[in-house]
């Protein structure tokens, strides 16, 4: 957001991925900067909802969106309530699987679920609105 209050997606998506260069390599990221000022609110908000629950990009997601903030939240709970359990994990742990030093898993919500780590995934977005919360306290009314 600039000193006047304005909002602009454009200049908030290149100021996003200059704090997160791993993420501007991804094609869907690359096609909505390439898109400039006719990409839409709904296109940065679905993008950005699985990546809200990466560790690495929350706060700075957060920081560059905050007036879409809670739209990007509730999307990514949206998404939540379709991964059939977060009570469970199955299989070979996250940090076995190397997924905590990979800044490159951009589908977060796909990446546990194709590896059985419902569980994690649960406490990843207990982390990540944790920290959006306290970034913008607004997103709980």
């Amino acid at each position: 957001m600039s000193m006047d209050g304005s909002f602009s997606l454009e200049l908030s998506l290149q100021r996003f991925l200059a704090r997160c260069p791993k993420v501007g390599l991804v094609r869907r990221f690359q096609s909505l900067v390439e898109k400039g000022c006719l990409v839409t609110e709904e296109e940065v908000v679905s993008s950005l909802a699985e990546l809200l629950l990466h560790p690495k990009y929350t706060i700075p997601l957060i920081g560059c969106f905050r007036p879409i903030a809670r739209r990007v939240v509730d999307k990514a709970v949206t998404l939540l309530r379709l991964v059939p359990s977060l009570r469970s994990n199955l299989g070979a742990s996250v940090a076995e699987s190397g997924y905590l030093d990979d800044d490159e898993v951009i589908n977060v919500i796909e990446f546990h679920i194709q590896h059985g780590r419902g569980l994690d995934l649960h406490e990843l977005a207990c982390l990540a609105f944790c920290r959006a919360l306290d970034l913008a306290p607004f997103l709980l009314g």
